[in-house]
């Protein structure tokens, strides 16, 4: 019986004329969310430089301007840019693109953000929730929202106007005061998703008529930024580029419910300012309310701080005049505005600042989204309650011996005195908002490099807590400044309409919410009656 002849081997495909094979060009390491669907690059996924890596691989004679030229479309404002949707759209326009180029690259490439916007909620103070359907990802078919929170500042100072993004669908984290951790989490959101965010706020502003720039962007939507943290840290420097949205590092913020690894990671490798979601001083409520404190407990996170934010000891009256600058000039994170003098009242002693709707209380992200956090909490949609925290843990020192931590010389800006933290903590009453938590508070913060900023509780459907008094705020904030601390109270924005802190999300989205874990028993007395159980959402049911 004769031998079957070989089969031959197929050649490579040609090369599109004027590119080069789609070897030549190397992705990004770890970042998801490069391609869509249907396996077009997705190309709001990248920064300006790895855009004009993509057009040198395609044979552009001139990468850098061709990269420049896309850039502008896609980011800048009208008329150098137009937040390009589609290579199409500029046929005809000056500086657009040639039949021959669109015709040749649009098979591959998609300049579509993977989201649109389907609803805009207004708020009595001015503040605007902007509801967004996604189309593509890992989430596509949920829903995000954003946030722009409008400040009217004094005379002679620029009003602001800060974008609050969100980076996940839902959240892992479970805290158990948030409605976005209700949810559980559904998926990441891509970069595109996320720059894009911004990219819409824009469009609809322009649409509005409205005139006021952007100033400012907090990562403290709907997710647990860290838990995405390629995605975001990719966002951050598209979004801060000078030739594009042009959010300046330095008036961007992540905030975190305390991931100390991803904290270290971001300190080396970004500019942005950073905060933390930290609404507890011992263990016990901590673990309770902000479960992720079962994996790094309060010694672990105020060591990792203490390194990552030192204090640079000054002269006497340093603190008074950090306050007095402040009050004088505000903040530039977007979520401080003036650190309050010493009124009576609350309602006097809340500060005019744009209210971060943080939903960092949170989050998480799912296994079949690799690259984006090392964590093993990747596993589930939610943190379950953990098993108990074991007796003892490594010490920094013991971290740092054997390469787990980074000493506070290191490069890339880790441990360096010009850094300062934003400590964000919620009041609840009777849960953690005594005087002997306060002072627990200064003692923790003591060698930390911070200011800190209450945050008043507020209620959504569903929850078993309370907000503080404004009699307790008043004097949980007095305590914090009688001992050094800068400390300012957030007003709330957009709470009548869900758009303040803690409030984002959609639990009907959810296959089941998250569950709520056990109180310890001496704070029961302070929580309203458990709530019914929820009736699965018709949505939820038919996808099981």
């Amino acid at each position: 019986m004769a031998a079957a002849a070989p089969v031959a081997e197929l050649p490579p495909p040609l090369p599109l004329e004027g590119s080069v094979t789609p070897s030549a060009w190397v992705p990004p390491e770890g970042r998801p969310g490069l391609y869509d669907a249907e396996g077009r690059l997705v190309l709001k996924a990248l920064t300006l430089p790895e855009l004009e890596a993509w057009c040198a691989a395609e044979g552009e004679p001139a990468p850098a301007n061709r990269a420049l030229q896309l850039w502008r479309w896609m980011y800048a404002d009208p008329p150098a840019g137009s937040w390009l949707r589609s290579l199409e759209e500029t046929l005809g326009r000056q500086n657009g693109f040639s039949a021959k180029f669109i015709e040749r690259v649009s098979p591959r490439v998609t300049l579509d953000g993977g989201l649109v916007l389907q609803q805009v909620v207004r708020a009595s103070d001015g503040t605007r929730k902007l509801v967004f359907g996604l189309t593509g990802g890992p989430a596509a078919g949920g829903s995000i929202e954003a946030v722009l929170i409008p400040v009217v500042r004094r005379a002679g100072l620029r009003d602001r106007l800060t974008i609050c993004v969100s980076s996940q669908v839902g959240c892992a984290m479970n805290c158990q005061f948030c409605y976005t951790g209700r949810m559980g989490l559904l998926g990441n959101l891509t970069t595109a998703q996320i720059v894009e965010q911004v990219v819409e706020a824009r469009r609809f502003l322009a649409e509005e008529g409205d005139k006021t720039q952007l100033t400012n962007l907090v990562f403290m939507g709907m997710g647990e930024p860290l838990h995405n943290t390629e995605a975001v840290l990719a966002a951050a420097e598209i979004v801060g580029h000078y030739l594009g949205l042009h959010i300046s590092h330095n008036k961007m913020t992540i905030s975190t419910v305390g991931l100390v690894p991803e904290m270290r990671s971001v300190l080396e490798r970004s500019r942005v300012q950073m905060a933390l979601s930290l609404h507890a001083t011992t263990d016990e409520v901590r673990d309770w309310i902000v479960p992720v404190n079962r994996r790094y407990d309060l010694a672990t996170l105020t060591a990792a701080l203490e390194e990552l934010f030192p204090k640079v000891v000054g002269e006497e009256g340093q603190g008074q005049r950090e306050e007095e600058e402040a009050a004088d000039t505000g903040s530039d994170s977007g979520i401080l505005q003036q650190p309050c003098a010493q009124p009576s009242s609350i309602s006097a002693q809340r500060c005019d600042a744009s209210e971060a709707p943080h939903d960092a209380s949170e989050s998480h992200q799912r296994a079949d989204d690799a690259g984006t956090s090392s964590s093993a909490f990747n596993k589930s949609r939610w943190l379950p309650p953990l098993e108990p925290r074991p007796a003892e843990r490594p010490s920094a020192e013991a971290e740092s011996s054997s390469g787990g931590a980074s000493t506070s010389g290191s490069s890339g800006g880790v441990g360096r005195g010009d850094r300062s933290l934003l400590i964000e903590y919620t009041m609840l009453h009777g849960i953690n908002d005594t005087l002997e938590d306060a002072e627990r508070l200064a003692m923790m913060l003591s060698r930390v490099n911070c200011k800190v900023n209450l945050i008043v509780f507020n209620p959504h459907a569903g929850t078993r807590f309370q907000p503080s008094t404004d009699e307790d705020v008043s004097a949980f904030r007095s305590a914090l400044v009688q001992r050094g601390l800068v400390c300012t109270i957030r007003d709330s924005r957009g709470d009548d309409e869900m758009a303040a802190c803690g409030q984002l999300g959609n639990v009907g989205l959810a296959f089941r919410p998250s569950p709520l874990l056990e109180p310890p028993e001496k704070f029961r007395r302070f929580l309203l009656p458990p709530p019914p159980p929820p009736v699965q959402p018709a949505a939820a049911a038919a996808r099981k």
